[in-house]
C-alpha cells in the first residue's frame, strides 16, 4: 500500500498502532489476552484462553477487539 501511494495506508496504520496500543496498555503482560481475545474473534483460534494464571483483560474489551477487527476488515 505504501509504496503505491495507496491513501487507504495511513487509516491502515492508524488501526494498527490502536491496536498495539490497546494490547500492550498496563498490565502489559495481558497482551497475551488481548491477542487471544482478537485472534479468537476472526475465528483464528478455537478459545481466548491463554496460559492458567496469566492477566486477562476486562471482558469488555471484546467489544473494542471486534470494532477493530470489523475495521482491519476493510483492508483485507
Amino acid at each position: 500500500m505504501w509504496e503505491k501511494d495507496d491513501p487507504r495506508f495511513y487509516g491502515l496504520n492508524d488501526l494498527l498502532q490502536y491496536l498495539g496500543a490497546f494490547a500492550f496498555r498496563d498490565p502489559v503482560p495481558a497482551y497475551k489476552h488481548s491477542a487471544a481475545m482478537f485472534l479468537h474473534s476472526r475465528g483464528k483460534i478455537a478459545s481466548d484462553q491463554t496460559f492458567p494464571g496469566s492477566p486477562e483483560r476486562p471482558p469488555s474489551d471484546q467489544a473494542i477487539l471486534d470494532l477493530i477487527s470489523k475495521d482491519l476488515a476493510a483492508y483485507l
